[in-house]
């Protein structure tokens, strides 16, 4: 259906033979029209951020749980996540920011506070 949208100016070329050339030019014209609104609100819906699925988390900070290995749980987003260490390992209460996912697992980092960070500035511990 929507590549029938987008081919909506080829398609309305043949109303040059069926009507008047001053009424073909403005339909043709109402048509492209119709198309550019078109295109802008597809373009426009693609660059949209991402507002559900677990796309959301990307750049999430969290805190770690419990470790198991090279595995983890992490609480993100209010909720308890299977994750992995980008690299290195991860200790229970370190603070990790989610930079990718794997199926439903996330793949962490560890952040390092800022020098001269407080306790307060930290985030809090669920």
């Amino acid at each position: 259906m929507c590549h029938l949208v987008l081919a909506l100016p080829f398609l309305a070329l043949p109303v040059f033979w069926l009507l008047p050339e001053g009424e073909a030019v403005a339909l043709y014209v109402l048509v492209l029209g119709v198309t550019g609104a078109v295109y802008w609100l597809a373009v426009r819906a693609m660059r949209a951020p991402v507002v559900v699925g677990i796309g959301t988390l990307l750049r999430a900070i969290g805190t770690v749980r419990a470790t198991d290995g090279r595995k983890a749980s992490v609480w993100v987003g209010s909720e308890l996540w299977s994750a992995e260490p980008q690299e290195g390992a991860l200790a229970v209460g370190d603070v990790v920011e989610v930079v990718g996912f794997e199926g439903l697992r996330l793949i962490v980092k560890k952040v390092l506070p800022a020098a001269g960070a407080s306790e307060e500035s930290r985030p809090a511990r669920n």
